[in-house]
């Protein structure tokens, strides 16, 4: 028994076993926003318009946006993060390297966990270029049914 503990692969893998369930809990619900710029999520670029964002069911954490029309859609990975404070009010967080947007944080109003993406490689390119950037956010509202 003693070998089996002292195995470190053995040990992360008891560890994410035991890791509360609750963990990847985020968004849960389908919010909306209206953005006068175009975005970019993953390494797909959304013209200014109307969209919403929802959970995919069993995939914690993987997203889904869509055009109001239903014209552009795209999944997107993201992580989890827990705030400080519940938010009153749902946002979307936007990270504006140069003139260019890029979707970078998800809170649904009442929720105490958020949704970060994940960098990627478009992303990477766009701080190379303009350096630190600045955050813009805009207010959500949720979705009905």
């Amino acid at each position: 028994m003693k070998k089996l503990i002292h195995n470190p692969l053995l040990t992360l893998v008891m560890v994410g076993f035991m890791w509360p369930a609750g963990a990847s809990a985020q968004i849960t619900n389908r919010i909306n926003f209206s953005t006068t710029f175009p975005f970019y999520v993953g390494n797909s670029k959304f013209p200014a318009g109307s969209y919403s964002i929802k959970p995919i069911e069993n995939e914690p954490d993987v997203m889904e946006i869509s055009s109001a029309d239903a014209k552009v859609s795209a999944m997107f990975e993201t992580m989890t993060t827990d705030l400080q404070k519940t938010p009153a009010k749902g946002e979307v967080v936007f990270k504006k390297y140069g003139d260019s947007y890029v979707l970078s944080e998800i809170y649904e109003a009442g929720v105490q966990t958020g949704a970060l993406t994940i960098k990627t490689h478009a992303e990477r390119q766009l701080a190379k270029k303009s350096g630190t950037p600045t955050r813009e956010s805009v207010t959500t509202t949720k979705a009905t049914p």
